[in-house]
């Protein structure tokens, strides 16, 4: 139970606080800084947020208004904790939003991948199509991510006559195809 000293200082220490005098402010951190430091400890334990950043901050939004006045130290200590938990609630929805929207980037990333790799095999199919047969099968298979060994394995030829088909169709291709359909040709196949 306090005395009446004790409480003749609580209350000249709350006045003074609310006055925002700096060095009764600097009292009632260090009076309340513990309780509020393992309180955020607790919230912020699986984030990457500092406690001790937090009740720091927390103060010094309270230093930041003034008018806020306290009628016991009860009531401030009360606001202090009320004041962590909401900061904590922001950060969660704060984190949440963010990765919603990483989400979002991704899948627009995604989307517009395809898209133009739809665009893009739908060019190169149409351009195989002007290709003799023998040389649209081999450009068609490094399309699909064979290497010149495994297209002359799988075609029963010689890598010479599969290296040979390809250039043969580059250069078909360069008289019949503008030469921005010639860099997406090419571009996709360096992709590949």
């Amino acid at each position: 139970m306090k005395n009446k000293k004790q409480i003749v200082g609580s209350i000249d220490l709350l006045s003074r606080f609310n006055e925002r005098d700096i060095a009764a402010f600097g009292e009632i951190y260090s009076l309340f800084y513990d309780d509020l430091f393992y309180y955020a400890l607790k919230l912020y334990g699986n984030t990457n947020v500092e406690p001790q950043d937090v009740v720091h901050d927390t103060f010094l939004k309270l230093w930041q208004f003034p008018r806020t006045r306290f009628e016991s130290l009860a009531g401030l200590k009360a606001y202090l904790f009320v004041a962590l938990r909401n900061e904590f609630n922001q950060c969660v929805r704060h984190n949440y939003y963010v990765e919603e929207y990483k989400k979002h980037e991704l899948q627009t990333r995604a989307f517009e991948f395809d898209v133009l790799e739809s665009e893009l095999r739908g060019n190169c199919e149409y351009m195989l199509g002007l290709l003799p047969q023998e040389c649209a099968e081999v450009l068609r298979l490094f399309f699909e991510g064979l290497n010149s060994e495994e297209i002359a394995l799988k075609l029963g030829k010689t890598k010479q006559v599969v290296y040979k088909r390809k250039h043969e169709a580059i250069s078909i291709l360069k008289k019949k195809i503008s030469k921005e359909d010639i860099f997406v040709l090419m571009f996709f196949l360096s992709c590949l």
